[in-house]
């Protein structure tokens, strides 16, 4: 049976997660391979979301961040050697650069399979006023055009926002999924199975914790908002995070909640759905898996520094947006903790099958439409 390729090197965060998505829709109408780097197999991330075996593995990569040369190599390898129908780049936005100059050359005689990019930070919707956005996207919109004219490409896919229903011309939206395991209605439940204290409110900050979370900042904000909260943080902290926690617990004996660690999905969920607010003070414009996970969980998100994740928030009904400074932060998180009503979602749910049907172009059978 023709074989679908998924290529990604780098299984850091929760890479594997969409590679789980898009496979299982992919397995449809036949088998799967995942190229993807030295080691991958031995991570958490791997025993999460692919240990299974559904998915064929090979490690052929020796680093995560891989040359477009190099990735079109391993592709045209296995072309060589097997029936593929499709190749899927997960993260195409360093390959899209490149690929349109030298896929052409490398597959020569080499059948040339149904080739799909997933762009990871493509601004689906910019405003003609937003002059930073424009000069993210339009060099990337020209870059697809220009492989879809010689065909080096056949699709292209980016993450949406949520509240975005339009199938995209150039670059097809899919959007990010709304998934959690978990739900706020069983917060209790959750705070005694993960030693956290039934007496005070949390406000939770998930994910890969580096500076880009900005964690003293909203401290900051909770510390001026005179909430009675205490800070749950869950993911690796990096170095500079980790000495910051360190310093702030010393001078703040239990508030700080640490899950200092790679954590299986589960428990992500579980520690979502246990807190009462889950900030998000992100710089990057584009839509967030921790605050799909919070949304589906009923926990109510405040959101900054984006624009696609403020329409998110005002079309779902799931939060409150704020300016990137302390003031408004707290002004938003003391809001969002003092509300007594519950957050009900107005968008239609954003499911991983959606996501994975779009990034591909296929059915539910898995099929190209004839």
């Amino acid at each position: 049976m023709p074989v679908t390729v998924l290529v990604d090197p780098d299984h850091a965060g929760h890479h594997f997660q969409a590679v789980a998505n898009v496979g299982a829709v992919a397995r449809r109408s036949g088998p799967v391979v995942l190229l993807t780097s030295v080691g991958a197999s031995r991570t958490p991330s791997f025993g999460t979301f692919l240990a299974g075996g559904d998915v064929e593995v090979r490690e052929v990569f020796a680093e995560r961040q891989v040359p477009t040369e190099t990735m079109i190599e391993e592709i045209v390898r296995v072309c060589r050697s097997e029936d593929v129908a499709t190749v899927v780049l997960m993260d195409a936005d360093q390959a899209l650069k490149r690929w349109w100059l030298k896929a052409p050359r490398a597959f020569g005689d080499v059948r040339r399979p149904r080739v799909v990019f997933m762009l990871t930070r493509y601004p689906a919707r910019a405003r003609i006023t937003d002059p930073w956005l424009w000069r993210l996207k339009a060099p990337k919109a020209l870059l697809v055009a220009i492989s879809r004219a010689n065909r080096s490409v056949d699709r292209v896919a980016g993450f949406a926002g949520r509240d975005d229903m339009s199938a995209g011309w150039l670059v097809k939206r899919t959007r990010d999924p709304d998934l959690c395991s978990a739900h706020a209605a069983d917060s209790d439940a959750l705070r005694a199975r993960h030693g956290l204290p039934l007496d005070r409110q949390l406000v939770g900050i998930f994910g890969v914790l580096s500076e880009r979370r900005n964690i003293p900042l909203i401290w900051e904000a909770m510390q001026r908002s005179g909430a009675e909260a205490d800070l749950l943080l869950a993911g690796a902290q990096d170095p500079d995070v980790r000495a910051w926690v360190d310093a702030t617990a010393r001078e703040h004996p239990g508030r700080l909640h640490c899950f200092d660690d790679f954590l299986p999905n589960e428990t992500i969920d579980e520690l979502v759905a246990a807190c009462d607010v889950a900030p998000i003070a992100l710089t990057n414009n584009g839509p967030s898996g921790i605050m799909g996970k919070a949304i589906a969980a009923g926990v109510p998100v405040v959101t900054a520094g984006s624009v696609v994740r403020a329409r998110e928030i005002e079309a779902s009904g799931c939060g409150l947006t704020a300016d990137l400074t302390a003031e408004s932060l707290g002004t938003a998180i003391r809001a969002a903790l003092e509300r007594r009503t519950p957050w009900e979602n107005r968008l239609p749910p954003a499911t991983a099958e959606e996501f994975a049907r779009n990034l591909l172009g296929v059915d539910e059978n898995g099929l190209l439409p004839q």
